[in-house]
C-alpha cells in the first residue's frame, strides 16, 4: 500500500514540474505611460487598431511580436478618447535596463 501511495505522489510531483507557460502569456499588458517610463522601448508592434469585437486576435499577435522582440510589456497607447483605437508598443522592463537620458545644452 505504501508503494502505491509513494508511486502516485511521485507521478503527481513530476507532472507538476512539466508545465511551461507560453511566452506570450507572460507579457504584461499596460495602458499607462507611467507603467513603462523606466523601461526600454523596443518598437511598435501594431498599427492603430480597433478594440471592437475581434480585438483578441489582434492583441494575441501584438503579444507574439513583443516576445519576438525580447520584450516583457505591451503598452496599449490610446488613440481615441473612448479607447476604441489603440496602438501596441513593446517594452523591456526589469533589472539591467539602462535608460538613456537626453541632455540639451544651451550654447552661449
Amino acid at each position: 500500500m505504501q508503494r502505491i501511495l509513494l508511486a502516485s505522489l511521485l507521478l503527481v510531483s513530476v507532472s507538476a514540474c512539466a508545465y511551461r507557460p507560453d511566452p506570450a502569456d507572460l507579457i504584461h499588458i499596460v495602458d499607462s505611460p507611467a507603467d513603462v517610463r523606466v523601461c526600454q522601448r523596443l518598437g511598435e508592434v501594431s498599427p492603430v487598431v480597433s478594440t471592437t469585437p475581434g480585438f483578441g486576435s489582434a492583441s494575441d499577435s501584438m503579444k507574439e511580436a513583443v516576445v519576438a522582440l525580447g520584450g516583457t510589456h505591451l503598452y496599449l497607447e490610446k488613440n481615441s478618447e473612448d479607447w476604441s483605437l489603440v496602438r501596441g508598443i513593446a517594452y523591456r522592463c526589469g533589472p539591467g535596463i539602462v535608460q538613456r537620458e537626453t541632455v540639451i545644452r544651451a550654447k552661449g
